[in-house]
Order: structure tokens, then C-alpha cells, then sequence
């Protein structure tokens, strides 16, 4: 039992992960286009969405 809770865990983790790297990227690419002013910007939005996030 507690082998497949630590595998969802671990999933569940590792799938965040990617969301926020690709949020990341994706927000890089907005500054390279100048769809943003820069990094703080793009980081204040992923704080935003990700602070009162369930963990």
C-alpha cells in the first residue's frame, strides 16, 4: 500500500514539475517577443497561480 501512495507521489510531483518548466519556457518565449516586460513578471504570475495551491 504505501508503495503505491509513494508511486503517485512521486508522479503526481514529477508531473508539476513539468507544468512549471514548460510555464517557465513558455514565459521566456513571451519575453523574447516582448509579450512581457521580463523574468519577474513571468514569476510573480507562476507564484500567483502555484502559492494557495493544494500540495
Amino acid at each position: 500500500m504505501e508503495l503505491a501512495v509513494n508511486r503517485d507521489y512521486e508522479k503526481a510531483l514529477n508531473e508539476q514539475k513539468l507544468e512549471v518548466r514548460n510555464l517557465v519556457l513558455a514565459g521566456l518565449e513571451q519575453i523574447k517577443e516582448g509579450k512581457t516586460k521580463g523574468i519577474d513578471e513571468v514569476c510573480d504570475r507562476l507564484e500567483k497561480k502555484y502559492r494557495n495551491g493544494t500540495i
